[in-house]
């Protein structure tokens, strides 16, 4: 029973939250951030290297195609033709090359993406570099930092 004139607990209490409560409330959402900040980046980083991975798979395949046809994975255009190295460098040139590799929107393209034949064009290395670390492929089949490359043997580094 309430005697006239006592107010409970709750009718002296205002509306509203406590610094306590508020403070608690940024806490969580602090830790919060923290955990899901670097697992969302490292999706990002995950996304843009599958782009290059699937590229490179394709790439690796019309070079395949390209052999069965040819005997060699590079010719030149002219009477006669002969088997030659080459190292053909952006997605233009690839693709004038190989008219099947389709990356999709080159203008969105996170790599740059080259192909070097050696061996009088009986092998290749095809290699992708995130634009953000390096403007071309480095040369050999080791890779640097944000690169990712595979060969003729389907050798792989960076993948």
């Amino acid at each position: 029973m309430e005697k006239e004139g006592f107010k409970t607990y709750n009718e002296h209490r205002d509306k509203g939250f406590t610094l306590v409560e508020v403070l608690v409330t940024l806490l969580i959402m602090g830790i919060l951030a923290v955990v899901a900040i670097p697992t969302y980046l490292g999706q990002r980083e995950k996304a843009k290297r599958a782009e290059a991975k699937e590229n490179l798979e394709a790439i690796r395949l019309h070079l395949e195609q390209y052999f069965n046809e040819n005997g060699c994975y590079y010719r030149t255009g002219g009477p006669p033709t002969v088997c030659t190295n080459a190292t053909l460098s952006g997605v233009a040139s690839i693709q004038a090359f190989l008219p099947g590799f389709k990356p999709g929107n080159t203008q969105a393209l996170n790599f740059v993406y080259s192909i070097t034949t050696t061996g009088t064009a009986t092998a290749y290395i095809a290699g992708a570099v995130d634009k953000s670390v390096a403007t071309s492929v480095s040369s050999g089949a080791t890779c640097a930092a944000g690169e990712l490359k595979i060969d003729n043997n389907n050798n792989r580094c960076g993948f």
